[in-house]
């Protein structure tokens, strides 16, 4: 695509040519043909734009959307993580102390995360403390903390001198992202669903905020019967009682006729692999396993319900990573993994040694 430059200074050019004469460049002509030039690039801009959003490969954010309604789909909203907080008092003395529900409390710097109660709770007469439900303020998976991790009294009620979640938040989910989107798009023309088939079941599941994936099983509890199996995505792939029944909801709501579905937890499949690690000179063997790590635990992660981990794609991924020289798989250790339809992979450990051959 041309820059303004570009354009101001062919029209100066060709100005000059048909004319026979030099522009000055303060002079009237030369400050029409800048905003002439300019409304040019405006449109060749435009054009740039619409060209791009004219394709599903290309196509980003609100037009990437218009193109995924025309497969009767839905960019998946972000989902609020939850959990349990427990406020506490020093003194127990005989009265009560009522924590009122909006209470919010956070994680400590640098990256802060608030959350709020969702309820009222009293410490009664005589005790310390009192748990209660809590919610995070926005949604993203950033708001899955660690337990002892949230300890701030944003808003410290009367005679509560500490909070702390005793458990891990969960639940918490991104909005899915362009590429994200742009592939539950491309699989619907991949595999096209009528309506009756397990393709159809599996995009709607599929399509609850905070589910990653989702496989479907006909017959498993015999004839008429459908049982799905899904889960989350990445550090935090367990779905939890709301995201069940959701989509128990939603495919009972969009069921055929006697069809008895049954909506599951997928199972964790603990993985792990070794290998032998070998670096080209005048790089770090600290920095490119870190590398390596990173894109084996997004390349697991990746990975739904009832898929593969094959060493074939990991070794893609290995070898193609600046800095390696060589690398060989623990054949003792490591072979390709196949889940079943109601497991998904999860990483439990990843051993990178280091070699000089």
């Amino acid at each position: 695509m041309s820059s303004y430059d570009e354009i101001l200074n062919r029209m100066v050019e060709k100005y000059e040519e048909l004319s026979g004469f030099s522009i000055n460049r303060e002079s009237d002509i030369m400050i029409r043909l800048k905003v002439l030039a300019g409304e040019i690039y405006n449109s060749v801009v435009a054009t740039e734009f619409l060209k791009r959003q004219m394709f599903l490969s290309s196509a980003s954010g609100e037009y990437l959307d218009k193109h995924a309604l025309t497969r009767g789909l839905y960019r998946k909203e972000s989902k609020k993580s939850t959990g349990e907080v427990t406020f506490y008092r020093n003194d127990v003395t005989d009265s009560e102390v009522i924590i009122e529900k909006g209470t919010v409390v956070s994680t400590a710097g640098p990256a802060i995360r608030q959350f709020v109660t969702d309820e009222t709770v009293t410490i009664l007469p005589n005790t310390g403390s009192a748990t209660v439900s809590a919610t995070a303020i926005e949604g993203g998976a950033s708001y899955n903390v660690l337990s002892h991790t949230i300890t701030v009294l944003v808003t410290p009620p009367a005679g509560v001198t500490k909070v702390v979640n005793t458990k891990a938040f969960k639940g918490g989910s991104d909005e899915e992202s362009d590429e994200e989107l742009r592939e539950r798009v491309l699989y619907s023309y991949r595999d096209i669903s009528n309506g009756t088939n397990a393709v159809y079941y599996k995009r709607l599941a599929e399509s609850v905020p905070g589910v990653y994936s989702a496989s479907v099983v006909p017959q498993e509890r015999g004839a008429g019967t459908l049982n799905v199996y899904i889960c989350g995505k990445g550090d935090d792939a367990s779905v939890n009682r709301d995201h069940i029944g959701t989509v128990q909801a939603l495919l009972d709501e969009n069921r055929e006729l006697n069809v008895d579905i049954l909506v599951l937890y997928a199972l964790a499949l603990k993985v792990s692999f070794n290998f032998n690690l070998c670096v080209k000179d005048g790089y770090s063997f600290d920095e490119v396993s870190a590398v390596i790590t990173e894109k084996l635990t997004q390349y697991i992660n990746s990975l739904g319900v009832g898929e593969p981990a094959l060493l074939c794609e990991m070794g893609e991924l290995i070898y193609h990573t600046e800095g390696v020289k060589n690398y060989e798989f623990l054949d003792a250790f490591c072979n390709d993994v196949f889940p079943d339809k109601n497991e998904y992979c999860e990483l439990s450990s990843l051993d990178i040694r280091q070699v000089t051959r």
